[in-house]
């Protein structure tokens, strides 16, 4: 979801599904998913999205800002395609203009979430919680996390 969101326009079939599913398996978001998913739709549904990692329609994920469109399956690649052609006709240098002046005003703790993350992913890394998770995906079972 982090190279999804770290996109400028976001289009989303109405069978799509968004979810941050780190914490099933004893890690946390990375990517800049803790700035640029909080920076969407909000801290008190970030957190909810990072903690219980629920899977969220694209439906929901529209009405909650997290993306810019959302199209029946069976017209998704015309439409995209049709964004896709008016994108590609505008106006490039306004556009870039446009992307840094909101990046900049938007996203302004997404370095120092890289880097949290960075430090954050590679504790967890390490620990017993992550080989646990992991080994219960693979069985396909419910983790039992002992890290404390």
């Amino acid at each position: 979801m982090s190279l999804a969101l770290a996109s400028d326009l976001v289009l989303a079939s109405d069978k799509a599904f968004f979810m941050l599913a780190f914490t099933k398996i004893g890690l946390m978001p990375d990517g800049g998913a803790s700035a640029l998913v909080a920076a969407a739709i909000g801290r008190i549904r970030a957190m909810r999205m990072a903690l219980l990692a629920e899977r969220l329609p694209a439906v929901d994920a529209l009405a909650w800002g997290l993306i810019s469109a959302v199209y029946p399956a069976e017209e998704f690649d015309a439409e995209v395609d049709k964004v896709l052609a008016q994108v590609m006709a505008g106006p490039a240098v306004a556009f870039a203009k446009t992307k840094h002046a909101i990046n900049a005003a938007t996203l302004t703790e997404l370095d120092g979430a890289l880097d949290r993350e960075y430090v954050g992913q590679s504790i967890l890394l390490a620990a017993n919680d992550f080989r646990e998770g992991t080994k219960a995906f693979q069985e396909r079972r419910d983790p039992a996390f002992t890290d404390a």
